[in-house]
């Protein structure tokens, strides 16, 4: 199944089933789940806000981007999506290096402008879209 389609506490239980049933002989095993998860959520592929976001990252950077999924998915879009039937657009400015959510974390000046950019475009481009 895709990970959009899955049960966080499904999947914890089965980690742990299969953690605890390849457990070598002598070893225990102490698992302190937590079960503040959240379900995964997915723009639809042809999503107007997508396609726009696309258009503007490509014009921002100068090439194409890339589609990523990524774990951690805000909470409060799936609830968006499943309560309001509205989807979210996100933009990620940050890079590997930066340590997002490190003790050591930083962030570089020029992306909050790169971001502040592309916001900036995105709903003039989205008002197009969508008069």
């Amino acid at each position: 199944r895709l990970v959009p389609d899955q049960e966080p506490e499904d999947i914890v239980d089965k980690i742990v089933r299969h953690l605890h049933t390849h457990l070598p002989s002598g070893v225990r095993l102490s698992i302190q789940a937590d079960r503040h998860g959240a379900a995964a959520y997915r723009i639809p592929e042809d999503h107007s806000g997508l396609l726009v976001a696309e258009t503007v990252l490509a014009e921002i950077y100068g090439e194409d981007p890339l589609r990523v999924r990524m774990g951690g998915t805000l909470p409060v879009s799936e609830l968006f999506q499943r309560l309001l039937g509205i989807h979210t657009v996100f933009f990620s400015f940050s890079t590997a290096d930066e340590d997002f959510h490190a003790p050591n974390e930083f962030f570089r000046i020029g992306r909050l402008c790169d971001g502040l950019q592309a916001w900036m475009l995105y709903w003039q481009k989205m008002g197009e879209v969508h008069p």
